[in-house]
């Protein structure tokens, strides 16, 4: 993910611990057989293109599985990036089929392609958006791009919530996605077969097998940092010092740091005002494993309280780096550290935001080192961490623990600058800086100083183009001492492996080049044999052991690592060493060795920085070069030494850029190319070896400059800017005095002047003449005439200057000529040039009565005498030291020598030697600040100490660094000779399409330049060029084994400026003396840009030349050298026929149509021009087809001149433009040997018995095949052949062909042959049929720095072919001529059948992301639409249609097939086309005009479609080739090619087929498809937008046949698409039993109101029983019906659906579906939702066998059981009729298992439209109730709904449950009514009765 929208989208977690809202977690999975953070990637990010480009990536959403809830409406979101697209909604199910295809269309670089999320997410539609969410699955698109062909196919994804990682699995998604970018082919996903519901979901998982998700914890302890840059500016903290605010210095940086990682990031504290900040956290972060995410973000920041925080540098942990998926071995998990990391972007000067900040982003390679961190990474698996522990402080004993990992021990680095050269012209001296961290950064202040920087130069001019510094005998060196971790067993261990990777690759190269220069084979062989030998002798040296102490978990998994797979590698070496056949598989097995070792050369816990090289210009930093530290690390064991170390190297220098910055132009231009010595390595093994090899002497001089100034014409150092005595800029005071020897140095000498060499060279340095000028001056008064004896003289600034008489020849030179002047200006006759006033210039070269100056300027030519050169050097030594005082005008700008007029300012160096007396004593000069001569202006390699508050005053202690010189006496010199022979496929820089080339070779202190070329892409020069007196310092014996390379720069010469066209390194051959071999000439990589941009022939040779006899100087032609003999190819006389038939596709030029065009052909300098054609709109062809020339080749292909194709146009008044050109590379393709055919073809003859032709009929077999004709066939009843019509057809074929086992299966089983179904464009398979003829693009115009040359930019084409062959050498008849039997190139009319199937995967159109597509097709005029016949909604239709079209070869020679989208309101939308050349099918020997059947039928459904018999193309195949007619013995045996054909052979059964032809004929037939010409096929085409070239947007599947109209024209195939059939599904629902009981009644009694709905999954008509209320036992009665009419395709087994999408749908599209059955029991509910019990899914096609009886039902009755036990599958289409018991269940998620919720009877019944009508049956139990009649249910009494019946309530509810209760308490309500009663009349009753017995 880009770093940018990682801070913008994620929120970090603050230092309290309190986290902000979190983004979801990324949970990704993959493919290997551990719980791995990443996998080993098969592809290096860091090496895709950065280049932007038109991507896009297709989803197939193809069915979810296991989906958790039951009844859900699950609908698929995809996101990719930042875009968003959805599947369809599918109800109630939890195993939806979508089968859509999303597309996600992106223009950027490959490389951030890779890092875009991709999100699959599945919610249910049912509920609301919040709680809508099933699960997810996230990884990125680097995954997929890393996989083979860019694609996944048909995998499973797992769905986790990421808001509760610990639920588990949420279902299964099945998924295809795939990348196309530009040129990449579209490949079709396979279907999923109709078997794929007994497949296991989790063995196609994207992670191992039965392995869950499990929480991590990623735990980054941060302990330390070093050399953090100061990121804010000192101005405010002047202002405060001043103001007494602040006491001492401040370090100016706020840093803390980030941690990202899967979407999500923490960040630790902040420390204030410190460079050296000490964290000592810890961050975990939770994450689900295995994760997809590759790289772990740290990102050092600085906080800034006014605005948005600054980035300082970004580091990436490349997780495949740090942990192992290898299947071999165990792996391990990630782990880094304890160790540091390094921090690389912008220069450590860069304070504000600039246009290099987006390097401390991680964008772009880091020009600059800007801090390490101290780091330790560990993986736990297990949990994830709380809130509260995601961060916290780093305890002691971690710290204690980290202590002997930052064991420092001293490095010293050697850096000796032996060349500087091809640097462009700058204004300021330069100089350059080695550093390694912060030291030797001289702007740094927190380091020791050191001698870093190389003395400030200025650049002296190279004679040719470049300038180069002229360092001489003294070249400038620099030694620094750094202190670092010891980490010398692991540099060792890397370089070791890089070593052997390194020999490798270059024996491999080696035997390439055998290869490709068809080189014996026994020289390949022994070269690999070699090769394997010695890759065996690399592989048997064991690693070097791990130390004891101080290593980490990292090193020692590594070390296993290296090991195994090194072990791994010497097996398969060894069994290829000894059972290798094949060179080239040989090749591809040692690349793959490569490979695998390279990625284990990598070691991402070497803590020492990189080297940088940074070349300054003034004060500013301008290019720089970055060096591994392990690449120059020396060992002692030899084989562990960097392969950079001890060894003298070319460096180029690139200036610091952002890689695809819009803004920004691409520079061509090196900066500068530095040969230089490098030697880095442990202070111990540093004494006399580091320079030991340059042969040189280490000079160390103390420094000072003495500085004056002009005061009133005279030298003074009174009112100096600058003091008396200072270093170069002058910002410090030093007098010799105040210099005092380090502890260690002594004197060896006393102060000497030492002046500075690079300003004694003048302007003519480096050219071998040179014209000198001076400017004759006359002044007049006002009205007088010009005087003639008051004459001064000046230079051409109006500087004063000698007379041309007093000027002499400088030492070394000869004049030419005389003093003369120069008329070839703006002046009048006499030379002259008037103004007003000289001072104020503007001349004229017209006189006027008020100019008062003239001048005329006077030239003369001296040209560089040889002999004389020594001699001129000698003096330009003495003239600079003999005051050593440099000139300027201010000491701020450029010093000279000579002193000039307006000179204000002088100084001069002053040296002392110093020697060491101890080796290990530091350089460094302290200036005592006691001294009355010391003063700091500023500091410049100078350093102070950080001053405290207690003496902050401007003196202090200030060190200085001496100078250091590697000195030599006398240099070696030698001569190079480049041999620059050719160049083929450079860039076209020029409006006509080609190139007015020239080459530039560089070398060393020297350039030269080839001749121009013009107007051509591939330029023979054939040109020597001779540097003489190159000169070396050094021992020669090294300069062979490190020879200096040689720069070759090609550019387009313009009037005005050149073209840069590219540039080649190369390598010459070191010559000493007595070598005798020559050298070869090779072809070398031209390159552009990074891009390729052509090869280079040459060679090149360096001779010592210091008296050793050298070879003769080359052939000379004209005033160049030509290439030797014996290093040019050898020539032979070679003839090259030609077919030119005629150009196509002619686009304008300038305005105009080419309407007579011409072609030439140049090879070898020969040039062959055709007839220009008449007019190319009736006639494109050229009247002379065959043409031929001879001219002198190499006889190696290798070397070999690219063929040229010109074509040009005929115009009025004789114009000829250069239309269009083409280049062929290699003609090898076209190389034949016509003797050797001829040979051949009569030997087999003779060979064969067919000397003679002979006509004889095998009689045997003939009567036993006519004899068998008339027999019906074996294989075929008459009851068989009455269902013919109705089971085979042309789409049986097409499915059976196409491996569609069950729909072909009919087919197959009738014994007929498939036809091929070709995966891409016919062409393709059969070399674009070319055979006869090909099309040659031709390009014109400039091409632009990022444009590639594709077809779609070709202005035409040229169609035609060539024939290459040796001639005899001695003279002798040439052999015949190979292009002599070519077809007429007359017009031919014919017709065209276009015959096309159907498309897939079609680029959607639509908002809905579907399209409406539909046909049309166009041959020249001629245009078909069928627009009425649109496909409503679909990206894969079926057409199934055969469209005619008449047209005329070859006016109208390209077919072009078309889908577009159907609008109803605005313009229909081109999908995609493809382009067909029917002329090339129609020419071609192939015979691509009608494919041939791999039987000979003449009657049935597949008999015989072509316009001519088998026997009759056999024979004109035979005239097109020159082949001898076809020789038969009788009708059974043919000889044609070489070749015996016997029709036994073909037909081994020996039984004949009723419909089969003659014998002959079929014998023919066999013969032709064993020559390979076109079988009966079908081809897939992609289809291509003009908007978007190089995007596929589908495929079209169609075939084409072209009969000519005199022929007699077959009729046409019918292949319309078979129409569905009406039929009808009946399921009478009779009983379920076990339904569990949901409800609970008030009366505690479980029991459930069930009713049973049923529907077709895709039509979602829904029909339901009626309720069975109050069951009690599980148990419900229904006999209810369901009818479901449908459409159904046999054929396909697929129900066919159309509909709308929705009401505001003007079309019904089509969908297919498995027919699928779908039975829920659901509870009915009167006052909420009723509640989903169970359910049962069944495919018509392929569904389990029904039980008899209830009691045997169980989960095991289904194809998907867990148990994985087999079950019995039927067909519905096939019984017709089934009945029985089936289980009903609900799922339970992908971790719980089903639950059995009920058993259903039903039949099932399937009917034909004509059955259903007369055996109608109603819905449910209406009428007619027939066929069955259903009864009533029998439900028990208590099946009632409450309140409809409320006496059956009270009887069957409360009285069954309640009736004791009930008399119970009547009879007690009874009981107290009489004792109430009684009580009641009681007291009467007595009272009465008392009274009454009173």
């Amino acid at each position: 993910m880009d770093p940018d929208e990682l801070e913008d989208d994620e929120e970090v977690v603050e230092v309290s611990g309190q986290p902000k809202e979190e983004n979801r977690e990324k949970v990704k999975t993959t493919q290997y057989d551990d719980v791995i953070a990443a996998p080993r990637s098969s592809i290096d990010r860091s090496k895709l293109s950065t280049k932007k480009q038109d991507f896009q990536v297709r989803v197939n959403i193809h069915e979810g599985r296991k989906l958790l809830g039951g009844n859900i409406h699950p609908v698929c979101n995809v996101h990719v990036g930042k875009q968003s697209k959805h599947t369809r909604v599918q109800k109630s199910t939890n195993k939806p089929l979508w089968d859509e295809v999303l597309f996600f269309d992106f223009n950027c670089s490959a490389l951030d392609l890779c890092d875009e999320p991709v999100t699959i997410e599945v919610l249910n539609s049912r509920k609301i958006r919040s709680d809508s969410l099933i699960g997810a699955f996230k990884f990125d698109l680097g995954l997929v791009y890393e996989s083979q062909d860019h694609q996944f196919v048909h995998k499973w994804v797992l769905l986790t919530d990421p808001e509760d990682k610990e639920s588990g699995a949420k279902g299964y998604v099945k998924i295809s996605i795939s990348i196309l970018g530009p040129g990449d082919k579209l490949k079709i996903p396979p279907k999923s077969s109709s078997t794929d519901d007994l497949v296991d979901i989790e063995s196609n998982l994207l992670r191992p097998a039965g392995v869950q998700l499990q929480p991590a914890t990623y735990t980054v302890k941060i302990y330390k940092a070093e050399d953090v840059p100061k990121m804010d500016t000192d101005y405010f903290e002047g202002m405060k010092r001043v103001l007494r605010m602040q006491h001492g210095d401040h370090d100016l940086v706020d840093p803390y740091m980030i941690v990202s990682f899967a979407g999500k990031k923490l960040k630790t504290k902040v420390l204030y005002k410190t460079y050296t900040p000490e964290w000592a956290q810890e961050l975990n972060i939770g994450v689900q494993m295995p994760s997809m995410c590759e790289q772990l973000m740290l990102r050092l920041m600085d906080k800034d309280h006014f605005n948005r925080d600054d980035i300082i540098a970004t580091h990436f942990l490349q997780l495949t780096r740090l942990s192992s998926a290898d299947p071999d071995d165990e792996g391990f998990l990630p782990t880094f550290g304890p160790a540091y990391v390094n921090f690389y972007g912008s220069p450590r000067e860069s304070i504000v935001d600039d246009e290099l900040e987006p390097l401390n982003r991680g964008c772009g390679e880091g020009c600059s080192f800007r801090g390490r961190a101290l780091v330790e990474l560990t993986v736990n698996i297990g949990q994830e961490p709380s809130k509260d522990e995601m961060l916290r402080d780093i305890d002691g004993e971690d710290w204690l623990r980290v202590q002997p990992f930052q064991r420092r021990r001293r490095y010293r680095l050697f850096v000796g600058f032996l060349e500087g050269t091809m640097i462009h012209p700058v204004d300021a001296p330069v100089e350059f800086e080695i550093s390694i961290g912060e030291y030797g950064n001289k702007f740094a202040s927190t380091t020791l100083p050191a001698p870093s920087t190389t003395q400030p130069t200025n650049p002296v001019y190279d004679g040719s183009h470049y300038y180069y510094l002229p360092w001489g005998q003294t070249k400038p060196c620099v030694m620094l001492n750094s202190q670092w971790e010891d980490v010398m067993f692991r540099i060792e261990s890397l370089n070791l492996i890089c070593r052997t990777i390194d020999r490798l690759e270059g024996h491999l190269k080696d035997v390439k080049y055998l290869m490709r220069a068809k080189a014996p084979l026994a020289e390949s062989a022994g070269k690999l044999i070699k090769l394997l030998d010695e890759l065996i002798i690399d592989l048997n040296q064991p690693l070097l052991e791990l130390p004891q102490k101080n290593i980490t978990e990292l090193d020692k998994k590594l070390y296993a690592l290296r090991d195994d797979e090194m072990k791994r590698i010497l097996i398969e070496a060894v069994n290829l060493r000894e059972n290798a056949r094949d060179i080239d598989q040989a090749i591809v097995e040692i690349d793959s060795y490569i490979y695998r070792l390279q990625q284990i050369a990598t070691e991402p816990q070497n803590s020492i920085p990189d080297v940088i090289i940074w070349m300054l210009c003034g004060n500013r930093r301008v290019a720089y070069h970055r060096i591994p530290s392990h690449q120059v690390m020396f060992s002692p064991k030899q084989d562990c030494c960097g392969k950079l170390c001890g060894h003298v190297f070319s460096v180029f220098l690139k200036r610091p850029s952002v890689p695809d910055k819009s803004n920004a132009k691409r520079q061509w231009k090196l900066p500068a190319k530095l040969q230089v010595f490098v030697w880095m390595g442990l202070e111990d093994h540093a004494k006399g070896i580091q320079h030991k090899p340059l042969d040189g002497e280490i000079s160390v001089f103390a420094e000072t400059y003495e500085n004056q100034i002009s005061l009133l014409s005279k030298w003074t150092t009174r009112a100096m800017p600058r003091p008396k005595w200072s270093d170069i800029t002058g910002q410090l005071k030093l007098p010799k005095e105040s210099f005092t020897t380090p502890g260690g140095w002594r004197w060896a000498g006393e102060w000497f002047i030492n002046p500075n060499l690079s300003l004694s060279y003048d302007l003519d340095s480096g050219l071998s003449s040179f014209q000198d000028d001076v400017f004759e001056n006359q002044l007049r008064v006002p009205g007088s005439d010009w005087p003639t004896s008051k004459l001064f003289w000046t230079d051409v600034t109006g500087e004063e200057a000698q007379s041309k008489e007093d000027i002499m020849c400088p030492a070394g030179w000869e004049w030419t000529d005389i003093w003369t002047v120069d008329l070839n200006r703006a002046v009048d006759e006499e030379g002259y040039e008037y103004c007003l006033d000289q001072s104020v210039g503007g001349f004229v070269p017209v006189e006027k009565t008020y100019h008062l100056c003239r001048r005329r300027r006077w030239v003369r030519t001296r040209k560089r005498n040889p002999d004389l050169r020594q001699q001129a050097a000698h003096q330009r030594m003495v003239r600079a030291a003999e005051e050593g005082w440099e000139y300027s005008r201010l000491f701020t700008t450029k010093f000279h020598l000579k002193q000039r007029t307006m000179d204000m300012v002088r100084r001069r160096r002053w040296h002392r030697k110093m020697v060491a007396d101890n080796p290990d004593a530091d350089a460094i000069f302290i200036i005592d600040p006691t001294s009355d001569a010391h003063e700091t202006v500023g500091v410049s390699r100078a350093r102070s100490p950080a001053r405290g508050k207690d003496d902050d005053h401007l003196q202090q202690r200030t060190m200085i660094t001496p100078t250091v010189f590697l000195t030599y006496k006398e240099p070696h010199t030698y001569q190079l000779r480049a041999y620059i022979y050719q160049a083929r496929d450079l860039f076209s820089a020029d409006p006509s399409g080609l190139s007015d080339p020239y080459a530039r070779v560089v070398f060393s202190r020297q350039s030269q330049r080839t001749k121009i070329l013009n107007e051509t892409l591939c330029p023979t020069w054939d040109q020597t060029l001779v540097f003489e007196e190159v000169e070396f310092y050094g021992n020669p014996t090294m300069l062979a084994e490190s020879p200096p390379i040689v720069v070759v720069e090609l550019f387009d010469y313009d009037t005005v400026g050149s073209d840069f066209l590219g540039r080649a390194i190369a390598t010459p051959i070191v010559k000493l003396g007595g070598e005798h071999q020559m050298a070869k000439l090779n072809w070398h990589p031209i390159t552009r840009g990074g891009e390729p941009a052509g090869e280079l022939l040459g060679a090149f040779e360096l001779y010592l030349n210091e008296g050793a006899e050298l070879p003769f100087m080359p052939p000379t032609r004209g005033d160049v050298y030509q290439v030797p003999s014996g290093i040019r190819p050898v020539m032979q006389l070679t003839r090259i026929e030609v077919l030119t038939w005629g150009v196509r596709h002619m686009k304008k030029f300038q305005l105009a149509a080419v309407n007579s065009p011409s072609i030439e052909i140049e090879c070898g300098g020969v040039v062959l021009s055709t007839i220009k054609i008449k007019n190319a709109k009736k006639n494109p062809n050229f009247d002379t087809s065959s043409m031929l020339f001879d001219v002198f080749l190499p006889v190696e292909e290798l070397y070999t001149p690219p063929l040229n194709i010109r074509l040009l146009d005929h115009r009025s008044f004789g114009v000829k433009p250069l239309v269009g050109t083409h280049m062929i590379k290699s003609l090898q393709e076209y190389r034949r040997d016509p003797v050797a055919m001829v040979q051949t073809i009569r030997e087999k003859m003779l060979e064969s018995g067919f000397g003679d032709a002979e006509y004889a009929i095998d009689m045997e077999f003939a009567d036993s095949a006519v004899e068998a004709a008339h027999q019906p066939p074996a294989t075929s009843t008459s009851s068989e052949e009455g269902e013919f019509k109705e089971d085979v057809d042309w789409w049986s074929k097409y499915y059976s062909s196409s491996g569609n086992e069950q729909l072909g299966r009919v087919y197959r089983e009738k014994g007929y042959e498939n036809m091929v179904v070709f995966e891409e464009e016919l062409e393709n398979y059969f070399d674009n049929f070319t055979d006869l003829a090909q099309s040659f693009p031709l390009f014109h115009g400039k091409r632009h720095e990022d444009e590639d040359l594709d077809e779609d930019k070709a202005v035409g084409y040229f169609k035609g072919t060539f024939r290459v062959y040796p001639l005899p050498a001695d003279g002798s008849d040439p052999p015949p001529r190979m292009l002599k039997n070519v077809p007429c190139n007359q017009l031919v009319e014919v017709l065209v059948r276009v015959y096309i199937v159907k498309a897939f995967e079609l680029q959607p159109q639509d908002p809905n992301g579907l399209s409406d597509p539909y046909l049309a097709l166009k041959l020249g005029r001629f245009k078909v639409k069928d627009r009425e016949n649109y496909v409503p909604k679909n990206l894969s239709p079926t057409f199934g249609k055969m469209f005619e079209l008449d047209g005329t070869l070859p006016l109208e020679s390209e077919l072009r097939v078309q889908i577009f989208d159907y609008d109803l309101l605005s313009g229909d939308d081109l999908i995609g086309e493809t382009k067909i050349d029917l002329e090339n099918r129609f020419l071609s020997a192939r015979r691509g005009v009608c494919g041939l059947p791999k039987r000979y039928y003449v009657a049935g459904p597949y008999k015989w479609r072509d316009a001519e018999l088998p026997r009759q193309i056999l024979e004109k195949w035979c005239a097109t080739q020159a082949l001898p007619p076809p020789v038969w013995r009788g009708n059974s045996q043919v000889y044609v090619n070489g070749k015996t054909c016997c029709l036994r052979d073909y037909e081994t059964r020996g039984q004949v087929h009723k419909d089969w032809g003659p014998p002959e004929e079929r014998l023919a037939l066999y013969t032709l498809l064993d020559l390979g010409l076109v079988p009966e096929h079908i081809e897939t085409r992609t289809l291509y937008n003009p908007l978007r070239p190089e995007i596929p947007q589908g495929k079209i599947q169609i075939f084409v046949d072209i009969f000519p109209k005199s022929a007699t024209i077959p009729p046409p195939i019918n292949i319309t698409p078979r129409a569905p059939q009406d039929l009808q599904l009946r399921v009478i629902v009779y009983n379920v039993q076990d339904v569990v009981l949901s409800d609970t009644s008030f009366t505690g009694e479980k029991m459930s109101d069930i009713y049973v709905k049923g529907w077709l999954k895709g039509q979602d008509k829904k029909q339901k029983t009626d309720v069975h209320y109050r069951s009690l036992n599980g148990e419900g009665n229904f006999n209810w019906r369901y009818v479901f009419p449908f459409k159904y395709l046999p054929a396909e087994e697929v129900m066919v659906i159309k509909k709308k999408e929705h009401f505001f749908s003007l079309d019904k599209h089509e969908e297919k579906h498995p027919v699928t059955f779908v039975c829920q029991i659901w509870d009915n509910d009167i006052f909420t939702p009723d509640d989903f019990l169970g359910l049962l899914e069944l495919n018509l096609n392929f569904m389990p066998k029904a039980n008899k009886f209830a009691k045997s039902v169980s989960l095991d009755d289904l194809p998907d059981n867990e148990k994985g036990k087999p079950v019995p599958m039927v067909s519905l289409f096939d019984q017709k009729n089934v009945k029985g018991w089936w289980p009903m269940y609900e799922e339970g998620g992908p971790d719980q298992p089903r639950e059995l919720t009920g058993k259903v009877e039903m039949e099932l019944e399937i009917l034909s439209k004509e059955d259903a009508e007369a055996k109608p049956a109603g819905k449910g139990q209406e009428e007619p109730n027939e066929n069955p009649h259903l009864d009533p249910p029998n439900r028990p009494a208590t099946s009632f709904l409450w309140f409809t019946s409320p006496w059956k309530s009270l009887r069957y509810i409360i009285w069954n449950n309640y009736k004791w209760y009930i008399i119970g308490g009547l009879v007690l309500l009874l009981i107290i009514a009489m004792i109430g009663l009684f009580i009641y009349s009681a007291p009467g009753a007595l009272s009465t009765k008392l009274i009454a017995k009173l």
